[in-house]
């Protein structure tokens, strides 16, 4: 699709429903955003994780709200809630607070699942950065997870070292990345070849960690086809892993 195909799409696209809510996880509320079209059926789940900075109200605002119109019920996790994390944390921070973060991860797959408008067998996880190492490492270890989106991610050594077979996964990186090195992009493409895992890569040339606007626009079309050829219409057609 063009870009101009993709802004009339946005513009067309259903209304959208903006709500807050919250389930407990390591005995702590966890906060949930989240964005439903206004219709009476029911959609896929996608769960969004931030990286080491946090939410931005730009991000909850406009890609989250363009993907729900498009057909998802998108979650926005405020998982740091479970650690009690405000600042960005360290890197020794981030590997001590790393098993707390998936757990929680994982209590908001079992959230999503009740919920009466989410097609329990349907849900994907999109990460950015350390949301996108949680991403695959959930991703990797929880059946429940459909496909995976890794923005500037990797998958932590030791669980690679396990070679994990991936669920469906869509990997965009900048070539230029220098808080993650695109050599971890390359190990996700070595691992799904090893474990026969379906991946799809893109690699921006000139990019770095913080991709630029046009990036994104050609990565927000990525991301919606992706997702419809593997959550949609690879639903119960994948064998079990």
């Amino acid at each position: 699709m063009s870009l101009l195909g993709s802004l009339a799409s946005f513009f067309s696209q259903p209304q959208v429903e903006r709500s807050t809510d919250s389930f407990v996880s390591g005995g702590k509320p966890i906060r949930v955003d989240r964005f439903l079209p206004t219709s009476d059926r029911s959609y896929p789940a996608v769960i969004a994780l931030y990286g080491s900075t946090g939410m931005s109200e730009s991000f909850a605002d406009g890609p989250a709200r363009m993907l729900a119109g498009q057909g998802y019920a998108v979650q926005l996790q405020h998982y740091f809630d479970r650690t009690g994390t405000t600042d960005q944390p360290s890197a020794a921070e981030m590997r001590e607070l790393f098993p707390e973060w998936m757990g929680t991860i994982g209590d908001a797959i079992s959230y999503a699942s009740a919920l009466p408008k989410v097609e329990e067998d349907q849900i994907a996880l999109v990460g950015f950065s350390l949301g996108a190492y949680l991403a695959l490492a959930t991703g990797a270890t929880d059946p429940r997870v459909k496909a995976v989106i890794d923005f500037c991610g990797g998958m932590p050594a030791e669980l690679l070292a396990r070679n994990p077979k991936l669920p469906p996964t869509l990997v965009i990186h900048g070539e230029n990345d220098r808080s993650v090195p695109v050599a971890e992009a390359r190990k996700i493409e070595g691992l799904a070849r090893r474990t026969n895992s379906v991946c799809e890569m893109k690699i921006y040339p000139g990019e770095g960690h913080h991709l630029s606007m046009m990036t994104m626009l050609d990565a927000g079309q990525r991301v919606p086809e992706f997702l419809r050829r593997h959550l949609l219409d690879g639903a119960g057609s994948l064998p079990p892993r």
